[in-house]
This record gives C-alpha cells, structure tokens and sequence, in this order.
C-alpha cells in the first residue's frame, strides 16, 4: 500500500483504491520533456462504491475548455467539449459531465486497445494516444476493489 491505497498495474493502465473506497484506472502518458510525470492522463474513477463512473482527461500543456475536443476509439468519435467541465478552477483536468456519455465513452473503453484526444491546447492543436491495454482488467479490478472496501 502506497499513498494510503491500493494499487495495481494491468498492461498499460494503473488500477488504485483508496482506504474511502474512492477507486481509479489511469493511462498516463510521460512528458518527453522529463519536466512533469507525466504530459497526458486518461482517468476512470469510481468515487464510492457501485457509483458511476467518471472519465476525466488531463494534459499539462495550458488549455482551454472552449474549442473542438474529440475523444476517439475505433468506432466510435464524440465531442465531449460540450460536456467537460473543469474539476478545479484553473486546472487541465477535465471531467466529462453527461452519465449517458460516460458510460459509452467506458463501454468503449472496455472494448478497444486503444483511443485518441484531439484537442487545442495553448500553443495550437494537440493530441494524445492512449494505449488501453489491461484497461478492461483495471475497470474490474477496482469494480471488485471498490465493492470489497464498500
């Protein structure tokens, strides 16, 4: 146990739950810069057990909420712009807000190996690639985790 939970790494994705029964898998991709952990993170949470999920989407890179933001998967391409809210002012992270969207957007998740986020960042347009291996494997992880501490 680190930080107070715990954790678990499945292919590419980070599965980790708290003592609270807060539960999360990330995808992260590193700054090839080396001036942050990392540069883009993907992140499905579970705040409390049985809750619905969260998909939240983080860059460093300075960005604003208004303009064309895509999130793509094989077969499947949305603008979650209209939907994503800042979880603090100020912050790159972003939490998509329609339930309906997010549970697609994990249905998807589940199923594919790997997803793509367009977006415009301060210096212009941006993208990222997430590799979604051991995604489906995480989601039950902490399904199971979650249930366990709940």
């Amino acid at each position: 146990m680190r930080f107070g939970e715990t954790r678990a790494y499945f292919g590419n994705t980070l599965a980790a739950c708290r003592p609270d029964g807060y539960c999360s898998a990330v995808v992260a991709i590193a700054d090839p810069a080396g001036q942050a952990a990392w540069r883009h993170q993907l992140r499905v949470a579970r705040p409390s057990p049985g809750a619905d999920y969260l998909v939240e989407l983080a860059a460093t890179d300075p960005m604003p909420v208004a303009g064309v933001m895509r999130f793509t998967t094989p077969g499947q391409t949305v603008d979650p712009g209209p939907w994503l809210a800042p979880t603090s002012p100020g912050s790159n992270e972003y939490r998509v807000s329609d339930p309906i969207l997010t549970r697609s957007l994990v249905s998807g998740l589940r199923r594919q190996r790997i997803a793509r986020w367009d977006y415009k960042s301060a210096d212009g347009p941006a993208e990222a690639y997430f590799s979604l291996m051991g995604m489906t494997a995480a989601l039950n992880w902490i399904d199971c985790r979650g249930a366990a501490a709940g």
